[in-house]
């Protein structure tokens, strides 16, 4: 039986789905982290958080940004709390002042889309995408690579954290503070110095050291609206902390 192209074109149910080009999308995190850092309004900061948790959610298909965000925040927070809520000028208990919780709070809210801002863009960005954009606006393939292998390796150490834990329960073996050194941590070291040596074999084998420039079989397009997105949002970041700094 023939199959429709509508349902060819569906996308998968969880899939990550990256509706702009990967430079569109770091510069508008961005101009949002620089708004953040630059202007002390809070109905800005909660805007940056919605807005990121939003675009995370959409980008990832997971809630992933809002709880890393979260948890990166509510230890920053806390210390943000105990530094600013005794020292007040209007104390409403022992060691705690009303205008103190709020400057405390207000900072937590600005750390957190502080946070929010980036994370929300890398979940909207393809790594792969990102590393052929970069390299075809010129910048060397060496540094392109390491590039990629950086923003790569907590994703694959996650994953053989993991594979080792499964492992390790398989074979009846408890993980405690006395052995998680020779059961965990060194099995995985070991692993992800392998996978490096084997790349690195294959590297050569694809003549990454040889000289020359690199091409780029299928570069990243970008829509014609994302240019007026490049130029919209750090234009509003820069006319916003400039009004806030008049």
């Amino acid at each position: 039986m023939k199959q429709s192209t509508a349902s060819t074109a569906q996308v998968p149910v969880g899939k990550p789905v990256h509706f702009l080009h990967p430079l569109t999308v770091i510069i508008i995190g961005v101009s949002a982290w620089v708004a953040a850092l630059s202007i002390s309004w809070p109905l800005l900061h909660a805007a940056i958080i919605a807005l990121g948790w939003l675009a995370g959610i959409t980008g990832s298909r997971s809630l992933a940004v809002p709880a890393t965000s979260i948890a990166l925040s509510i230890p920053a927070g806390l210390s943000m709390l105990l530094v600013h809520a005794p020292h007040g000028e209007h104390q409403i208990a022992p060691l705690l002042t009303s205008d103190g919780l709020v400057t405390a709070g207000e900072l937590a809210l600005r750390f957190c889309a502080l946070m929010t801002a980036p994370l929300a863009a890398m979940a909207n960005v393809h790594i792969p995408d990102l590393l052929k954009a970069l390299q075809h606006l010129g910048l060397h393939h060496s540094v392109v690579y390491v590039l990629g292998a950086s923003l790569q390796l907590l994703p694959q150490a996650s994953a053989l954290i993991s594979e080792v834990a499964t492992a390790n329960r398989l074979a009846g073996r408890k993980v405690t503070l006395t052995t998680v050194i020779p059961h965990m941590i060194i099995p995985v070291i070991t692993r992800l110095l392998t996978r490096g040596a084997d790349r690195g074999i294959a590297l050569q084998g694809m003549g990454y050291d040889a000289p020359g420039r690199r091409t780029v079989l299928y570069p990243v397009r970008a829509h014609r609206w994302e240019i007026l997105l490049r130029l919209i949002f750090p234009a509003a970041a820069i006319g916003l902390v400039v009004l806030a700094w008049i």
